[in-house]
């Protein structure tokens, strides 16, 4: 039987079966076939150096056949059964090949098919919405949130602002605002305040007006967070009970998210919670996800700042409350800042971050999974902090990943294996599932002493380039293992 024919036919039936068009890179030949392209390549060529091999064997046996002709036959026997078995396990490699390539395909199809259902249920034109304030609108409708003028959800009739002047502060209260909290943000030496606005008075239009009343201070609405854009698919289950360690240094991050629970897969993780987030109904699906892959490169203390509120399936936050989590974050001297939301631009939140960063901090951030035509999220975008999209395992950009000039480095981060807060594993997908991979390297990076300038220069180097030769706004730098 001829190896080359039994592959060529198998390729050539496969061939028919409808592959699902990808808006991942590379664009031309899919991965798969690649792969059983090369298969077939040695296949056939073992099955030409078996038939050389083969007759050479029977030339020397023909050769001994007038002397021993009985020795002679047996041999010429034992080289057919010999050749019989060798086309028999040929033939079965090649089912192999079959099935592993048809899996493949079902697979993508699979993929495809979750994320059309997603993509769905978000919106009839969500080619346009996905990624705007309508992925969000909604998250904080039980606090009756408003709306700014982008449509993003802010809270009802409060802004709040950071170094306010005391003599400003007293005209800022004879113009109708109230105090709701003042707060001392010692990490970041700054003043927040928190006010009320005017009777009245819309969040949007008391932002307005205190920006003309405290000119040099920082202004904004009580902006909104969910976990939309950032989480990604919903979890799959595995049959995988233990998660793999690619290292066994010691560092430190400090990650903003849902709560973390204990897990098998953090034996090796020093977990201190925010004991201002620890409430008996926090979620921790996601935290505890992210945290088990800090985990698995090393043994990190994590700094948990559980954020989130609100139903199980949609949780959100507010910009007050991500304020005073990288307040504490800093004040533990967390070197390494990982952050998986998503949501708008926010004066005080950009401020504070940029201030983190200006600081010797490492903030990164999930790029968001609102698609690649979505406008970029923040804090993600924020300028210095570390952007990380999400890629699979043959490195093609995740589907739903965002992307822009932002960007800074890829990682895996698509059917990857990390912990359930219910004691399991189970396979995620997201750019929030790549992001603490890039966050552990930089975390063991600032652990050797280097400082964060220093760290940030050697984790642009060691990117591997992906797409387009050098930077790009769909890979950043390139892939961080």
């Amino acid at each position: 039987m001829d190896m080359r024919a039994i592959l060529s036919g198998i390729a050539i039936g496969l061939l028919a079966v409808p592959v699902f068009p990808h808006d991942r890179d590379p664009p031309e030949t899919q991965r798969a076939q690649e792969r059983l392209e090369r298969e077939q390549d040695r296949a056939a060529q073992r099955a030409e150096e078996r038939a050389a091999r083969f007759e050479r064997d029977r030339s020397r046996i023909e050769e001994r056949e007038v002397r021993e002709p009985a020795k002679a036959a047996e041999d010429l026997a034992k080289l057919e059964a010999d050749r019989a078995e060798d086309e028999a396990k040929a033939a079965e490699d090649a089912e192999k090949a079959e099935a592993d390539y048809e899996k493949e395909l079902a697979d993508e199809a699979e993929d495809e098919l979750e994320d059309a259902a997603e993509l769905a249920e978000q919106s009839d034109d969500d080619s346009l919405e996905r990624g705007s304030s309508a992925e969000i609108r909604d998250i904080a409708d039980g606090e009756r949130a408003e709306h700014d003028e982008r449509g993003f959800p802010v809270r009802r009739g409060e802004v709040f602002a950071l170094d306010v002047p005391e003599g400003v502060l007293v005209q800022i209260q004879r113009s109708g605002y109230r105090i709701i909290e003042r707060t001392r943000l010692e990490a970041l030496d700054r003043d927040l305040l928190r006010l009320a606005a005017p009777s009245g008075t819309s969040a949007t239009l008391a932002r307005d007006r205190l920006r003309e009343l405290a000119p040099g201070a920082t202004v904004d609405v009580v902006h909104y967070y969910g976990m939309d854009l950032t989480a990604g698919s919903k979890p799959h289950k595995t049959r995988e009970r233990t998660m793999p360690t690619r290292a066994n240094e010691s560092f430190s991050v400090g990650v903003i998210d849902t709560a973390v629970v204990s897990h098998q897969a953090l034996a090796k993780a020093r977990i201190v919670p925010w004991s201002e987030g620890a409430t008996p109904q926090a979620q921790a699906r996601h935290g505890t996800a992210v945290a088990s892959l800090l985990a698995s490169a090393g043994r990190p203390t994590i700094y948990s700042a559980n954020i989130f509120r609100g139903p199980a399936d949609r949780p959100y936050t507010s910009a007050e409350v991500i304020a005073a989590a990288l307040e504490w974050t800093l004040l533990q001297g967390a070197p390494v800042i990982n952050m998986s939301l998503a949501g708008p631009r926010n004066a005080i939140l950009d401020r504070l971050i940029r201030d983190a960063v200006k600081a010797g901090k490492v903030v990164v951030a999930a790029a968001g999974n609102g698609g690649p035509t979505a406008p970029p999220s923040y804090p993600a975008a924020v300028p210095g902090v570390i952007a990380v999209t999400a890629v699979d395992k043959d490195r093609r950009v995740y589907r739903l990943a965002q992307r822009g000039r932002h960007i800074a480095v890829a990682s895996y981060g698509v059917d990857v294996l990390a912990a359930e807060a219910g004691g399991n594993l189970a396979r995620f997908t997201g750019t929030s599932f790549a992001t603490p991979v890039v966050s552990a390297w930089l975390g063991r990076c600032r652990a050797t002493g280097a400082d964060a300038s220093a760290c940030r220069l050697q984790l642009r180097k060691a990117a591997k380039d992906l797409g387009t030769q050098g930077f790009d706004e769909t890979y950043g730098f390139g892939l961080i293992e």
